[in-house]
């Protein structure tokens, strides 16, 4: 709003200067002309032109000079006009020529300014009408909202408490068919609702069902606009409602991120007895978003289910959530099945799998971990020397003792010191031993592993 009103101004502001330049070029074209013009009629008075002479005083209008015929010696009379018709030639100089070009350009430049101006002038009405309507209806929205918020809070609650079931009063149900009062009734019951459970949780969804709200979440979901179909998507799940599904499955895989997200969710909630079912499809799409959200929509169904179905699977990111979540909840009857990916071609996926590996800790792996090594890029030794370090396994000093003395990244070596620190007091004496022969750098690296405060 602001910069449009700055262009306008400019563009003003331009368009009388050039108004202003077109006009004094103008006038001065206009007073050429008139001078022209006064000239041209006191010259014609003083000698009129050929057609306005009689024959009997023409001769008056020519001078008779006379000439010597060389062979006789006669003298010839020769006529010469001393009036040539001003019509038949050009009296513009080139001073006019480029004053009367610079008038019609400058006359077309001032009409393309002028048709600046007025589409800014239609624009910044238009955009006003639009802000004002929009502000009115806002204010109008907030005004019947604060005027029914309370009134509905209180109904909620005494539905709670007051064991009101059965039906709902008539007027109550009128003021649903108002989309306002409706919305901040649903809004309401469903932001109780979150932190209710058993009965009370149960009593509110009766009151959702009873206020025939079911329906109009239906139709959200299958909005064209996203954000309603994503609110319908979580007004379907929190109130458990089925039939929902078959819109929802529409979009598990759907290119819009929020919208798959949100859908994913729903999908959760909805089947607790197979909620990760859509991890099935070879096309499925899981964001890191997504995933953390799905954790916690798992733990509130409380059902941990069987990631390794999936850590085998083709789909890239499916593969690296079954692996991740096998680390977390600590599935050690699928470690073979993470310990084969850690040949697979993907480094983000036996990057995965190297950190599952150490958030399962067992030692039998350790000896798989350090073939590895050689093999990796810096991220991916980064990880086998951490979860070497978890495993907390005595056959794995040569190991980061060799680390420690050949690797030439600094980052490498600190963390295989800490490693040696962490299996004490083996670890920490072969530190020692190690500290009495080392260079100055690695006299620095060792002081740093052992310092506790770090």
């Amino acid at each position: 709003m602001r910069y449009s009103v700055i262009i306008l101004l400019t563009m003003i502001m331009l368009s009388v200067q050039c108004y202003d330049s077109v006009g004094q070029d103008s006038v001065n074209v206009s007073h050429r002309k008139v001078h022209r013009k006064i000239a041209r009629k006191v010259h014609h008075r003083v000698h009129p032109p050929q057609s306005r002479v009689s024959k009997a005083n023409k001769s008056a209008y020519y001078l008779k000079p006379t000439k010597i015929d060389s062979s006789s010696g006669l003298t010839q009379k020769k006529f010469m006009p001393i009036y040539s018709e001003l019509d038949n030639i050009d009296r513009k100089t080139p001073v006019q020529s480029k004053s009367l070009f610079s008038f019609e350009k400058l006359n077309f430049f001032f009409w393309i300014i002028l048709a600046l101006n007025l589409f800014f002038l239609i624009s910044l009405g238009i955009l006003f009408i639009v802000l004002l309507i929009r502000r009115s209806l806002d204010g109008y929205f907030r005004f019947k909202k604060s005027k029914c918020l309370d009134r509905y809070r209180d109904f909620i609650t005494g539905w709670l408490y007051d064991e009101q079931t059965g039906h709902l009063p008539e007027t109550l149900m009128n003021e649903f068919k108002d989309k306002v009062y409706r919305e901040v009734f649903t809004t309401e019951l469903l932001s109780l609702h979150t932190n209710l459970t058993g009965e009370s949780a149960a009593k509110l969804v009766e009151l959702y069902h009873l206020a025939g709200l079911k329906a109009y979440s239906i139709k959200k979901a299958c909005h064209p606009l996203m954000h309603l179909k994503a609110k319908g998507f979580r007004e379907l799940a929190q109130m458990e409602i089925k039939e929902g599904n078959a819109i929802i499955s529409k979009y598990l895989n759907s290119r819009n991120t929020i919208l798959c997200v949100e859908a994913q969710l729903a999908w959760i909630q909805l089947n607790p007895d197979n909620p990760l079912s859509f991890y099935d499809d070879p096309n499925a799409q899981l964001t890191e978003w997504g995933q953390l959200n799905s954790l916690i929509a798992l733990k509130k169904i409380e059902k941990i289910q069987n990631f390794g179905r999936w850590i085998s699977s083709p789909n890239k990111s499916v593969a690296i959530v079954a692996l991740k979540m096998s680390g977390i909840y600590k599935q050690f009857e699928h470690i073979n099945l993470v310990a084969k990916r850690l040949d697979d071609p993907d480094g983000e996926i036996r990057h995965e799998a190297i950190i599952t590996l150490g958030k399962m800790a067992i030692p039998s792996q350790s000896q798989t971990l350090q073939q590895l090594f050689p093999k990796e890029e810096l991220a991916n030794k980064t990880e086998i020397i951490r979860s070497l370090t978890m495993m907390s396994d005595t056959f794995t000093i040569p190991f980061f003792v060799d680390v420690l003395l050949n690797e030439k990244s600094v980052n490498l070596r600190i963390l295989s010191a800490k490693g040696l620190v962490s299996l004490d007091p083996a670890g920490t004496n072969r530190l020692d031993s190690l500290f009495l022969e080392a260079d100055p750098e690695l006299k620095k690296i060792i002081i740093h592993a052992k310092d506790d405060r770090i």
